[in-house]
């Protein structure tokens, strides 16, 4: 009589933390799940370093009105999605209440407030490879879909890379138009 009592709680010692695992990874994958994708232009890449992992780390690069300046904590995203049309800073995140799409930088991520400027997306090694090379080709574009949730959230989950188009290429190869300033000469007292 005391096998088969045995027996059904060395069944339960291993099937209900196997279940409560099972549960948590459910409810993580549904999280990573919900919300809207957006497809987001980057530049500025950093092929994958080696010494912090498998990650290709980049500048989004958001289409704001031009004169904004970086430190952007919220942002209003607005498109047809996953077409971002316009990312708007926003002052306050009170302000953020009106808006139907709102990004906030993350104080505990990576990047701290810096992560509405900086991404990073983990690749497997089969995917660094090829994406070193493409990363590496000055006549492409690349796109990062980013899942951007309900409260502010997002998570960057995949990368993809298109052509440049003819606009982009007159931008890359214009002259710099910028008046060169010398740097300032120090003396000594």
């Amino acid at each position: 009589m005391n096998r088969p009592v045995h027996a059904i709680a060395r069944l339960a010692a291993v099937l209900i933390p196997a279940l409560g695992l099972a549960g948590l990874w459910a409810q993580s994958d549904n999280t990573y799940r919900q919300g809207t994708a957006w497809e987001v232009p980057i530049q500025g890449y950093d092929p994958r370093d080696f010494l912090r992992g498998h990650y290709v780390e980049f500048t989004y690069d958001w289409p704001l009105e031009s004169g904004t300046e970086s430190g952007l904590a919220f942002l209003c995203l607005s498109g047809d999605a996953p077409r971002l049309d316009r990312a708007v800073p926003v002052a306050t995140e009170a302000d953020l209440a009106s808006c139907a799409h709102p990004a906030k930088a993350d104080p505990d991520h990576i990047y701290g407030i810096s992560s509405l400027e900086r991404g990073r997306l983990y690749l497997d090694q089969n995917r660094a490879a090829a994406l070193d090379l493409q990363l590496r080709d000055r006549d492409q574009r690349g796109i990062v879909t980013i899942r951007q949730r309900d409260n502010g959230s997002f998570t960057p989950i995949a990368i993809r890379f298109r052509p440049l188009t003819p606009e982009e290429r007159a931008e890359r190869d214009a002259p710099d138009q910028r008046p060169f300033t010398p740097p300032a000469i120090m003396t000594a007292p």
